[in-house]
């Protein structure tokens, strides 16, 4: 203070007292904020509950027979027996084609047949007697098996005509009318067995460990709003599709009602048996990185950080696999601004886990 001391007695005090606080230590005796106030948060007791994994899909929904009903020969058609929608049974005729000229190949291959057989009937008599040679008689028996085998195709060649239903079903919209001239393989109408039903749905490849046939699964469906259909898994893909990573999965339906129908989407969730695990909000995980940790209020007031292994996730909550314990208060809201170590303040009672 020197320089204080130099000044002239006619200094102004004013002065003196603003350069005396100028020279002094800055803020020496005003108190430091050790981290601000405490932070308002709210937390949830880590307990375990009944836990039901939970594997969604969406799948295509396929009858357990179908078939495209079409023409083996290019023909007339003589007749339809059929209505749109119908149900119908196995070996129920759908439709005839115009079989005129076939009856008549068919009649003629019958007389031919029947005439060598006659031959062969007088050959065998008189080779009994011994009046013919062996090699007449078997040329005789080789035409004959001959014009049986072309009978046979008279018959076969008849038959296409006439087309018939392979199982029972439900048939979908008539696509072809009496008179129409159709080619050979010309589709006609669909069959579908609506009775039992499949649907084809892919689920990723980490998911594999957690399948296994006759598992229940529930389906919805847009046409039908808040209904469950239920089904069982009845065959896994022997291969894992290497652009998507995921494998189908086949479920067996019953559809006795006859409500779904092939080509519908269907929402698909594979139910797991219930087991007991630690469940916590998904609110509560903080994500950095790689690093996936929750704040837990520890007896100090303090939030601590602590780093987790999350499992499942279902209706905002999650499964913890590793790294909380049974009773740990898990902070649940006020994690926005918080920082490992922070002083913290439990506002509002301690919320309990949510029922199964």
């Amino acid at each position: 203070h020197a320089y204080i001391r130099r000044l002239p007695i006619r200094f102004p005090l004013i002065a003196l007292l603003v350069l005396l606080t100028a020279c002094s230590p800055a803020d020496s005796a005003s108190p430091k904020r050790e981290g601000g106030p405490p932070a308002a948060v709210t937390v949830v007791s880590v307990m375990p509950k009944s836990w039901s994994e939970v594997i969604d899909a969406v799948g295509t929904a396929k009858a357990r027979e179908s078939v495209v009903i079409a023409a083996k020969q290019s023909e007339r058609i003589a007749a339809v027996r059929f209505e749109s929608g119908q149900r119908v049974s196995k070996g129920q005729i759908l439709v005839e084609l115009d079989s005129g000229a076939a009856r008549a190949d068919l009649a003629e291959a019958q007389a031919t047949l029947k005439d060598l057989d006659a031959q062969v009937d007088r050959l065998q008599n008189l080779h009994s007697r011994q009046l013919i040679a062996q090699g007449q008689l078997d040329t005789a028996v080789a035409n004959r098996n001959g014009a049986k085998a072309r009978m046979q195709a008279a018959q076969e060649r008849l038959n296409d005509r006439i087309i018939r239903a392979p199982f029972a079903g439900v048939l979908g919209l008539r696509q072809v009318s009496p008179g129409q001239y159709v080619n050979a393989g010309a589709a006609m109408v669909n069959l579908d067995d609506l009775d039992r039903m499949w649907v084809d749905f892919p689920v990723p490849e980490n998911t594999l460990s957690k399948l296994e046939t006759g598992m229940a699964i529930s389906l919805g469906v847009d046409a039908f709003p808040g209904r469950e259909f239920v089904a069982r898994v009845t065959g896994i893909d022997s291969r894992v599709d290497i652009a998507t990573r995921a494998i189908m999965v086949r479920a067996d339906i019953d559809n006795s009602e006859g409500l779904i129908r092939p080509g519908m989407l269907m929402r698909v969730a594979l139910k797991q048996d219930a087991t007991e695990a630690l469940v916590i909000p998904e609110l509560a995980i903080q994500q950095i990185g790689s690093r996936t940790f929750v704040f837990i209020a520890d007896a100090d007031g303090k939030a601590i950080g602590r780093d987790v292994r999350v499992g499942g996730r279902r209706d905002g909550e999650v499964v913890i696999l590793e790294g909380l314990q049974p009773g740990d208060s898990v902070i649940v809201e006020g994690t926005s601004k918080l920082r490992d170590g922070q002083k913290i303040t439990v506002v509002g009672p301690d919320s309990k886990p949510a029922s199964p």
